[in-house]
């Protein structure tokens, strides 16, 4: 260093040591500028409700490195204190899990990137999250696990189901599987449907996906019938709504909420860089339950290990 600065003019060697100083300090420069503070707007619940949320935002701290703030919200919460204190704590992106949170949306949006969670949602073109509603991709590859016999799924859904029954066709085609969708507009149109789907299906091989569908998944009417009805002919009934499994369907999968907070963190980081455009994702959860009471009834052996990496199974005893 000493030859360095006999071989320089003096200004030269006093240009060199501001070069060397700023090279040095730039890190600390550039570090608070890729800071990002992170709010998580959640609802106060009383378990086990809290537990899911508690596990969802645990997911979520595991992503973000940075500064994260939580924001549990009571049943009769002020929007404008919240947002009041977001613009206080100097918040760059939000979270928002459950209907509470999701109801702030329309005011949260245009002042901070956001993502939802924790909440069944369906893609509108601005909205971005991970939706509770299962990937088909994820129920149809369980589905040649435990019924490798079916080539053949029956859904019925309305328009409000169609952007999943689309990812399911793409989903069938690479699974080896047809897959018969229609869609209807009542419950009286999809008794009737369903009706002929079951005087159409073949016993013993051919299955009936129940999507998480108010309408086709109707818990008063169409459940109780399709279960009957499967039970009777020995159809395979698997459902997107985990609660099912309980009742009789064979499988469902339920929510991974650590792995949902994960991704909840990751699509709004993307979103805050403008990595990404806005978007909703299914579910892609492997939490898997399977009714061993109607495995047996249809005729499944499922080995040891298999059963093992159940996530839940029922009855439970």
């Amino acid at each position: 260093m000493a030859d360095l600065k006999r071989t320089l003019q003096p200004g030269r060697w006093l240009d060199l040591k501001r070069l060397f100083g700023l090279i040095i300090c730039l890190p600390m420069l550039v570090a608070p500028l890729s800071a990002a503070t992170l709010a998580v707007l959640y609802p106060e619940a009383p378990p086990p409700y809290k537990q899911v949320f508690d596990q969802i935002v645990d997911g979520i701290d595991e992503r973000h490195a940075d500064r994260l703030i939580r924001y549990p919200l009571e049943t009769r919460y002020n929007p404008e204190q919240v947002l009041a204190q977001l613009d206080r704590d100097q918040v760059d992106m939000v979270i928002t899990l459950g209907r509470r949170g999701y109801s702030l949306i329309n005011d949260i949006n245009g002042h901070y990137p956001f993502v939802s969670g924790a909440l069944p949602l369906t893609p509108n073109g601005t909205l971005s999250g991970v939706s509770l509603i299962t990937d088909p991709d994820n129920l149809f590859s369980q589905l040649n696990v435990l019924s490798p016999v079916t080539k053949r799924v029956f859904v019925l859904y309305t328009a409000k189901s169609r952007w999943m029954v689309e990812l399911a066709k793409v989903s069938a085609k690479k699974k080896g599987l047809e897959l018969w969708a229609y869609e209807v507009n009542t419950l009286s149109d999809a008794v009737r449907k369903y009706e002929e789907v079951l005087d159409n299906a073949r016993n013993g091989s051919d299955a009936i996906w129940l999507p998480l569908d108010k309408v086709t998944a109707n818990e008063t009417v169409i459940l109780p019938m399709l279960l009957r009805e499967a039970w009777d002919r020995r159809l395979v009934m698997f459902s997107s709504k985990p609660s099912h499994v309980k009742r009789g369907a064979l499988f469902s999968i339920y929510p991974n909420n650590q792995q949902s907070g994960e991704r909840l963190a990751e699509m709004v980081k993307e979103l805050f860089s403008g990595k990404t455009m806005p978007g909703v994702e299914p579910s892609r959860s492997l939490h898997l339950g399977v009714n061993l009471r109607t495995a047996v009834h249809l005729g499944m052996e499922y080995s040891p290990t298999l059963t093992r990496s159940f996530y839940r199974t029922f009855p439970q005893p």
